[in-house]
C-alpha cells in the first residue's frame, strides 16, 4: 500500500510538528518543478526541526555523551508537482515508537496541497549501536503522535 492511500496522511492538521521554508531558485528543474533532491532536503529540515522541538537543540549540535538520532531508512512518495516560487510546509509526526527507534511520518505541502509523503525510521544510537529510548524521550515522542489514526 502506498503512503498516499491513507487520506489522513494528506491532511496537514494530522501533523503536530511543522516547518516552513521558502523554495529557492536552485530547487527547481527546467520545468519549474521542485526536484527530488530539494524535496528530500525539505524533509530533512523538517526532521531536524522536529528533533529540536522534541529534544532540544543540543540533541543535534552537542548530543549528550555522544548519543544521536540516526536516520536508518527513509521512503519518499512523490504524489504531485510543487513549484518555484513559493513556500513548502513540512508536517511531521510519530507513527510508532519501538525500544530504541521510532517511525516518523512526514508530508510536504504547497498552497495547502500535499505533494509528497515520507516515512523515516529514526534510531537512537550511542557509538554506532542502538541505545534504548528513555521513558522521558518516549513521553516526548508520544506528544507528537500522528492525529489521523493510521
Amino acid at each position: 500500500m502506498a503512503l498516499h492511500d491513507d487520506p489522513a496522511r494528506l491532511d496537514i492538521a494530522n501533523y503536530p510538528l511543522r516547518y516552513t521554508s521558502r523554495v529557492l531558485f536552485a530547487d527547481m528543474d527546467g520545468f519549474r518543478h521542485l526536484n527530488n533532491v530539494a524535496i528530500a532536503r525539505f524533509f530533512e529540515e523538517g526532521r531536524a526541526a522536529g528533533m529540536i522541538e522534541a529534544f532540544g537543540i543540543d540533541s543535534l549540535l552537542n548530543p549528550p555523551e555522544g548519543r544521536i538520532m540516526l536516520l536508518a531508512s527513509n521512503t519518499i512518495d512523490y504524489i504531485a508537482q510543487a513549484y518555484y516560487p513559493g513556500d513548502v510546509e513540512i508536517g511531521s509526526s510519530i507513527l510508532r515508537i519501538g525500544g530504541s527507534s521510532f517511525l516518523l511520518a512526514q508530508a510536504a505541502f504547497q498552497n495547502g496541497k500535499c505533494f509528497a509523503l515520507a516515512n523515516g525510521t529514526m534510531v537512537k544510537a550511542l557509538h554506532n549501536k542502538a541505545d534504548p529510548l528513555t521513558e522521558d524521550e518516549r513521553a516526548k515522542l508520544h506528544g507528537f503522535a500522528f492525529r489521523g489514526g493510521v
